[in-house]
């Protein structure tokens, strides 16, 4: 019989003598991390050292140890802790993902650390091939690069090339878009842009409100005067799905349809930021879980993909040197990045009843039991998917803060959004385990009775 020919193109983890060899490494690896552990009094002085090289300190003192298991994280100290935030967003499967992993070593042997855009490798094209083959049938193009923000300033600059001379756009209120100097002044947080320059060219609308039944008016209205104010000079109108940093709020589908239907009619680009919703939704792109295919023209995607890239339309295909750089990525972050999609897509993690809608019920029951114990430390809920959040108490960042640090002193790692109210956020796991679950809830009631005991607040 005749030998089947390997793909050169192929992922090298696929290969059984690389994966054998890349699993004798990762035993030895959690072996050596296994037996290290920092005193309590190292741990300290590797946190102070830490803030000090930074020039300022970590909101929590967290220096793990890089390993975990599931949706627990090992500290360097040897304390493990149930990690529900993940990076805001990186960890996928969680931590010590063992398919992951492996597939990380293979990439890790290859020739390069990081990939160019002048020479890109197999993993550059394995990435794209499956961002470009998820998207939907109008978006034929995807540019990798390393970071959310550097995928969203691509965006930004194909747009209005394509548009020129028009140079403003529409954003949501409580929108984030990056910490870049020009997403700085999109993101709708004043205090995250102090002492920059501000040119003036974004113009905003309200967000979708579920306590007003004119929500999606109000919101036309406020897009139709900015285009009777810019006759010709807005070039495109970005949309957050589900706001991450402005407090995971949700819309329904319809609110976005009548906005994207007013930028179809009046020309302007329909750009979707999916840096922090990509894979979390139910679907792999947030804008086919609300069945937007038809409207959209560009997508940002980020975090969970290990990397960043920007999707785009014929249309949207920039001239040469306008979107160009050095660095497309980390090969091993292309190499799992393609993975994860790969086992998002195959392993029954998508669809409405799919392993991540099912998490967000088992979410949402924990949620719902929550809040008969401690009714006034449990406010409203928003999120979707694999993005969960709730106000606790008034939702002031005091003792929203105080429920995080708590939370954290007793295993348990959750972040905030938003600021008025400020939200206690969850990026969980996709594949987070009941018992997770419910250890983890069971950490955050504890926590939220402490702080109110502690500031003689009803529960």
């Amino acid at each position: 019989m005749a030998r089947r020919k390997r793909n050169p193109l192929a992922s090298l983890a696929d290969s059984p003598a690389v994966r054998t060899a890349a699993d004798r490494l990762i035993d030895a690896v959690a072996e050596e991390a296994a037996g290290r552990a920092l005193s309590p009094q190292a741990y300290a002085r590797a946190v102070r050292e830490t803030e000090r090289l930074r020039g300022r300190p970590l909101f929590l003192p967290v220096l793990t140890a890089g390993s975990g298991r599931g949706a627990r994280v090992r500290l360097a100290d040897g304390r493990m802790l149930l990690d529900f935030i993940g990076g805001i967003g990186v960890y996928a499967f969680g931590h010590s993902d063992r398919d992951l992993l492996g597939t990380a070593v293979a990439a890790a042997a290859t020739d390069s650390v990081f990939q160019g855009h002048l020479a890109p490798g197999a993993e550059y094209l394995r990435l794209s091939r499956a961002l470009v083959k998820h998207a939907g049938p109008r978006l034929k193009h995807a540019w990798l690069s390393v970071s959310g923000a550097m995928a969203n300033e691509n965006a930004l600059k194909a747009i209005l090339q394509k548009h020129a001379p028009a140079d403003r756009l529409v954003v949501f209120e409580g929108a984030f878009a990056g910490r870049t100097t020009t997403l700085a002044e999109i993101t709708d947080r004043p205090n995250l842009r102090e002492g920059l320059p501000l040119r003036g060219n974004v113009l905003q609308v309200p967000f979708y409100d579920h306590s007003d039944r004119n929500s999606t008016e109000r919101s036309l209205l406020a897009l139709d005067a900015h285009l009777r104010r810019y006759p010709g000079r807005i070039a495109t109108m970005l949309f957050e799905l589900v706001q991450g940093e402005g407090g995971f709020n949700v819309a329904p589908r319809e609110f976005f349809v009548a906005l994207m239907e007013r930028c179809r009619e009046t020309r302007l680009a329909v750009w979707v930021d999916e840096v922090q919703t990509f894979g979390r939704t139910g679907e792999l792109f947030a804008f086919r879980s609300f069945e937007l295919d038809e409207y959209v023209d560009v997508v940002t995607v980020g975090k969970l993909l290990q990397g960043s890239a920007t999707l785009f339309t014929k249309r949207y295909n920039s001239k040469p040197g306008l979107i160009a750089g050095t660095y497309a990525g980390a090969s091993v972050g292309m190499a799992v990045g393609a993975r994860i999609i790969e086992r998002l897509s195959q392993e029954g993690y998508l669809g409405p009843e799919g392993r991540i809608a099912v998490l967000a019920r088992r979410v949402e029951q924990r949620f719902k039991s929550l809040e008969k114990r401690l009714p006034r430390a449990v406010g409203e809920r928003s999120g979707i998917g694999a993005m969960q959040a709730f106000i606790p108490f008034d939702g002031s960042p005091e003792l929203v803060n105080a429920v995080i640090r708590r939370a954290f002193e007793d295993g348990l790692l959750v972040f905030g959004a938003g600021e008025r109210p400020m939200k206690l956020r969850m990026l969980l796991p996709v594949n987070t385990t009941d018992e997770e679950l419910e250890a983890g809830f069971a950490i955050l009631e504890k926590a939220l009775r402490r702080v109110g005991e502690e500031r003689e607040l009803p529960c």
